[in-house]
């Protein structure tokens, strides 16, 4: 099983683990899920207002997937989170998403380039997945930028994209 923490230059990636109830993330998950950055997510990511919404959250995440708190290493500050599901020994599925405050920084790039260069380090994990609605320009742009290739799909609404590692 994949197991990590990994700092960039700005920021430090934790995994997140069941029963974890740091008022800290379930504050910081009601200040980064707001309605823009939620837009192109699953429903169940939406109108998340109180510790209550997300602590239950929190509880339908942990087992579908594994969650990591992105943290700022300037000020500890939780900036976002990243998804991860291996779906078999060598394919993991990847998402992301950063609070709106820190779009547009390279921030995603950074968490990216950190993620790849991780996994490679690893050597378990062959092929990332990442899926985007197809509405969300900016992330498919920083997809093919990292060297993600976009995949053909019956979905009209998500594009796949998958990045081979060495």
């Amino acid at each position: 099983m994949l197991t990590f923490t990994y700092q960039t230059s700005r920021l430090s990636v934790v995994e997140v683990f069941r029963g974890t109830r740091e008022t800290d993330i379930l504050v910081s998950i009601t200040k980064l899920l707001t309605p823009k950055v939620v837009e192109s997510l699953p429903q169940y990511f939406r109108n998340i207002n109180s510790i209550s919404d997300a602590e239950c959250w929190l509880k339908k995440m942990l087992p579908e997937s594994r969650l990591f708190v992105v943290r700022h290493t300037g000020n500890n500050m939780i900036i976002g989170f990243v998804f991860v599901f291996v779906e078999s020994n060598t394919d993991a599925h990847v998402g992301y998403l950063l609070g709106e405050p820190y779009w547009g920084k390279g921030y995603a790039t950074e968490l990216l380039k950190g993620l790849i260069d991780f996994i490679n380090n690893e050597n378990k994990i062959n092929l990332l997945i990442a899926g985007v609605a197809t509405n969300n320009i900016v992330s498919s742009r920083l997809l093919n930028k990292l060297g993600f290739i976009k995949s053909d799909s019956e979905n009209n609404e998500i594009v796949f994209y998958k990045y081979q590692l060495s």
